[in-house]
């Protein structure tokens, strides 16, 4: 029977709220990346908008309580959908910056999406194989 070390990350066993704190840090990352389209981060901006609006689909008054968790699911959803309409390449990115993964150099003149190999190899020509014979 093994025993989870804890982790060395206070984000990573803070439950809810380390998602949440993380889920805001990628969305600031992503709002400042140029890479990401100007028609999608007009999202978080619109949701912000609403949330500091009088304005609301549920008034506060009419159902106090439940008229403060609208604007909350609906700024959260605003901020899911950004990520989820940001590129996936950029977002993995920013996500593996912010848990702390780093990534071994890529030349800037490589544009392949697959994974790089980096390890010792030997040639082995068909000369030497027909000298075996």
């Amino acid at each position: 029977m093994s025993e989870k070390s804890p982790s060395s990350n206070p984000l990573a066993s803070a439950g809810f709220l380390g998602d949440l704190i993380k889920q805001a840090r990628l969305t600031l990352r992503l709002f400042k990346d140029d890479r990401v389209s100007g028609w999608v981060k007009l999202i978080p901006v619109v949701a912000l908008l609403y949330f500091l609006s009088p304005i609301d689909l549920i008034p506060d008054l009419m159902l106090p309580g439940l008229g403060e968790v609208d604007d909350i699911v609906l700024l959260l959803l605003a901020l899911k959908g950004f990520v989820s309409l940001s590129p996936a390449g950029v977002v993995r990115e920013h996500l593996d910056n912010l848990s702390g993964v780093r990534k071994a150099a890529r030349p800037k003149n490589v544009r392949s999406e697959g994974p790089i190999i980096d390890a010792p190899y030997r040639v082995l020509s068909e000369a030497s194989d027909k000298s075996k014979e």
